[in-house]
């Protein structure tokens, strides 16, 4: 009933179509242009009109098919090296934007980067890192977008833009061969069906079979592996001279073993690694006749990243992906209309290793004197430390906009329109010890079938709502001054379900005392929060059954945004432009962890914007400089509890960003294109007082405590620190020369991309520090007459450099362990590190007819 609804709520504006036709006059299909060159310029539709980019006085970098094919951008971490301020972290699927995105993919946060699919928004990524094949464009607006894109766009906006149907009959073909067996298959049929009607259907179907990491424990290697399908298809329908509508449907399945993460440090021999509530893995390799896949004693990951050894399996699967969206444009006298709506629903579930080891029993060591010695059939306890995380989620979300565009050639242009957005959310979070027995039988509560020891599970129902209009007026024929105006309001509600069970983790209770008789212990009451807070709708209780604490939480945020900006053209090559925005982006809640403050205020940003777009013959330059006044960044820190530290959702009070950023292209002679992009950005924190989850002591160098101290754990200011994912100097070149050879041409390209070292999060510490990056990519293309025929072959990090994305941490065991293995280099923190891929390469061939 929820998912009909909403679908039913996302296309109602659809249904004005009839409407819309009975009132229209002469017109010819919007956007028509928004596909070709211009003298070299592609044509973008940033500001919800057709313009030239370097007309638009804003900071966007676009992404046509054709570039992206010479380049060789295939994803969205080849379109954060091209792009001035984008940083994507693959392994949690984020994306920033000049240091502002999305800190946490937890249920009832949203990100800070708006992503759009044809103009609808999308709140997932995967569908703007498609295939070019599918993908026409791909426009980023860097920078808040407070007006015409106000949802979540409060660092900026992508916005992904199909291939249409085409107006003759066109078939079209792609294969592809790489190593690491990876083949794909892709195909479209488009053309007109009557006058009046075109269609497209496409499909795509790859796989890749062995991974990016090996399992040294004898298991299959993960890490880029998948086999899937997607389908999708279109129809555009003229409904008189006035008036297209155009309709998509898409479908998609997949199956992965996506591991993108490794650790780096020594594992953590200590029978209770810090903060578990279960003995430790890689304990048992420290005791005699333990039971283990494989032969490795110590963690492969610290000798080369890409082994792993692991008895468990990375496994993920994307099924009932659907989506359908349109777009209704009609002209009118004296305004044009555009209706878009779209509907997407989406089932995720995924196993991920979490003890890191490929143990799989050993027996826990009696304490001289234990219990157990005097309790008749007592022995030592098996433990089966085989740790998992398990992740379901299942999503549905729909949105629907109206647009009214003025026309005509007069002094003054303006947009207004209405927006909703609806989205449902289940979201399970299974922390486990699935083998071990006692888990599945706490002593003092009800079964844990699944041998949870952390579960946390949310049901999220969220809606947006939102009206905006914004003004352009030409003063003169070379000064134009913009304004706008956005007024949202966004809801929330969600229950939310914890439980936390541990097994010898209570004093007199423990393993080396009672043995095979050590419980498992319902210790939710003492962790869950039972007092009132800013967001919470309901008492929290527990369920007898289950025993899950379960509380409601429910609010409402609601935020004025903007833009104010002028623009100069002293000639037709030149543009200088000024523009102030206020970026918002909606409160939310941590839900699933029942935390003491389980809310957040919203975020915003005060951000002033100065570029100059300026053609010189072959050269073409675009400069842009920021500053921002950021408030409310919203961000998961660690909360210490006598037990465990959770995670806690927390405003900081400000921060100050600023940067540089040029895009520079060149054509010296005819076929040589060289293309250089470059990025500066610095930024500072201002706000106390918070815990470091890998530092709960405050003592690693450039530890900065302050605030209150709870037990031996010490909390610390972050003033000074930087903001992560943002690197300080990040520089992307490309070189391609294009020359005939007999029937066709033959290009040849190079890239190279190089990024600063950056910070994995607000703690500004050596284990946070994200190395620096680079990599070098080479193609060779062969096209045929008339574009027939394409062969590429490529090669992307050509030098096979081990590059990082992102860097995790938790603590490593502070108090000294009666069983040490000789050797074992010193630690405090106990690394995980997003890998990006090594080298591939392949050969791809495609057609056109």
């Amino acid at each position: 009933m929820r998912l009909t609804k909403l679908f039913l709520l996302s296309t109602a504006l659809t249904g004005l179509v009839p409407v819309a036709h009975a009132q229209t006059a002469d017109a010819a299909p919007v956007d028509e242009d928004a596909r070709t060159y211009r003298d070299n310029e592609i044509v973008v539709t940033a500001q919800k009109r057709s313009e030239r980019l370097n007309d638009v006085a804003e900071a966007v970098t676009a992404f046509t098919s054709e570039t992206r094919e010479i380049i060789g951008i295939s994803d969205l971490g080849d379109m954060a090296q091209f792009t001035p301020g984008l940083s994507y972290n693959a392994g949690s699927d984020r994306v920033f934007l000049r240091g502002i995105g999305r800190q946490t993919n937890t249920a009832g946060s949203d990100p800070g980067v708006a992503t759009y699919v044809d103009g609808i928004y999308d709140s997932a990524t995967t569908s703007i890192a498609g295939s070019d094949f599918f993908v026409d464009r791909v426009e980023i607006l860097r920078g808040p977008q407070g007006t015409l894109y106000g949802r979540n766009s409060i660092g900026g906006a992508i916005n992904a833009v199909s291939k249409r149907p085409t107006r003759e009959l066109s078939i079209e073909g792609r294969a592809t061969i790489a190593n690491y067996d990876a083949y794909a298959i892709q195909g479209a049929i488009s053309g007109p069906v009557t006058d009046g009607l075109r269609v497209k259907l496409g499909g795509s179907w790859a796989d890749q079979n062995k991974g990016y990491f090996r399992n040294i424990a004898g298991g299959r290697s993960e890490g880029g592996v998948s086999e899937g399908y997607y389908i999708e298809g279109q129809a555009e329908l003229d409904l008189g001279p006035q008036a297209t509508l155009w309709l998509k449907a898409t479908t998609s399945r997949a199956d992965q073993r996506p591991r993108s993460v490794n650790s780096d440090t020594p594992w953590d021999y200590a029978p209770y690694p810090s903060g578990a509530l279960t003995p430790g893995s890689q304990f048992g390799f420290l005791l005699p006749g333990y039971q283990a896949l494989g032969s490795a004693t110590t963690n492969p990951g610290v000798d080369n990243i890409r082994e792993i050894s692991t008895d468990t399996e990375g496994r993920a699967r994307i099924r009932g992906a659907f989506s359908v969206q349109g777009q209704l444009d009609v002209e009118l006298d004296p305004f044009d209309i555009r209706i878009l709506g779209g509907y997407r629903e989406i089932r995720y579930d995924s196993i991920t290793d979490l003890d890191g080891s490929s143990m799989k029993s050993y027996n826990f060591p009696l304490a001289a004197g234990a219990v157990c010695g005097f309790i008749p059939g007592c022995t030592a306890l098996t433990v089966n430390p085989s740790a998992t995380f398990g992740y379901v989620e299942n999503r549905s979300f729909g949105s629907a906009e109206i647009n009214f565009l003025s026309k005509g050639d007069g002094p003054l242009n303006w947009i207004a329109g209405l927006y909703y957005y609806g989205e449902i959310l289940d979201q399970e979070s299974h922390f486990g010890m699935p083998e071990q027995a006692q888990m599945k039988a706490p002593a003092n509560g009800p079964a844990n079938p699944t041998g949870d020891t952390v579960f946390a599970g949310t049901n999220l129902e969220a809606a947006s709502y939102a009206a905006f209009g914004q003004l352009d007026w030409d003063v003169t024929s070379t000064v134009r001054l913009t304004g706008g105006l956005r007024y949202s309001i966004d809801e929330k509600r969600a229950i939310e379900s914890f439980r936390a069970v541990c097994l010898g983790c209570a004093a007199g209770l423990t393993a080396d005392q009672l043995g095979s008789f050590t419980p498992a212990l319902d210790i939710t009451s003492s962790i869950a929060s039972f007092l009132p807070a800013d967001g919470v709708a309901s008492a929290t209780t527990i369920d007898p059954a289950t025993g899950r604490a379960r509380r409601v939480l429910d609010d409402t945020w609601k935020s004025l945004s903007g833009t104010a900006g002028i623009q100069w053209r002293p000639s037709e090559d030149s543009l200088v432009y000024a523009s102030y925005s206020r970026g918002y982006k909606s409160g939310g809640f941590n839900a699933g962890g029942i935390t003491a403050s389980p809310r957040t205020a919203s975020e915003h940003v005060n951000a002033y914007q100065v570029g100059a777009k300026q053609g010189f013959g072959r050269v073409q330059l675009n400069v842009a400089g920021y500053y921002y006044d950021y408030r409310g960044l919203q961000i998961p820190l660690s909360i210490p509890t006598p037990l465990i530290d959770l995670t806690g959702f927390f405003n900081l009070e400000k921060a100050k960003s600023w940067g540089a950023e040029v895009e520079a292209s060149w054509q010296p002679v005819d076929g040589l294109q060289l293309i250089l992009n470059y990025a500066y950005a610095d930024s500072k924190i201002n706000s106390c007082c918070y815990f470091d989850g890998a530092d709960p002591t405050a003592t690693a160098p450039g530890a900065q405590p302050s605030g209150p101290v709870v037990g031996t754990r010490r909390f610390q200011t972050l003033d000074g620190q930087e903001l992560p994912l943002q690197p300080r100097h990040k520089i992307a070149a490309n070189a391609n020369y294009t020359f005939d050879v007999g029937p066709g041409a033959v290009t040849l390209s190079a890239s190279y991309s190089w990024r600063d070292k950056m910070w994995a999060s607000v703690f500004n510490r050596s284990y946070y520090r994200i190395p620096t990056s680079e990599s070098v990519d080479l193609r060779l293309l062969w096209t045929g007459k008339d574009d027939r025929y394409r062969i590429i072959v490529f090669a992307k990090n050509l030098l096979d450099k081990t590059n990082y994305d992102n860097i995790g941490g938790l603590p490593g065991s502070s108090v000294a362990s009666p069983y040490v293995l000789p050797l074992t280099p010193g630690y405090l923190v106990n690394r995980s590190v997003g890998v990006e891929a090594p080298r591939t390469y392949g050969v791809q061939l495609s057609f056109k007819i």
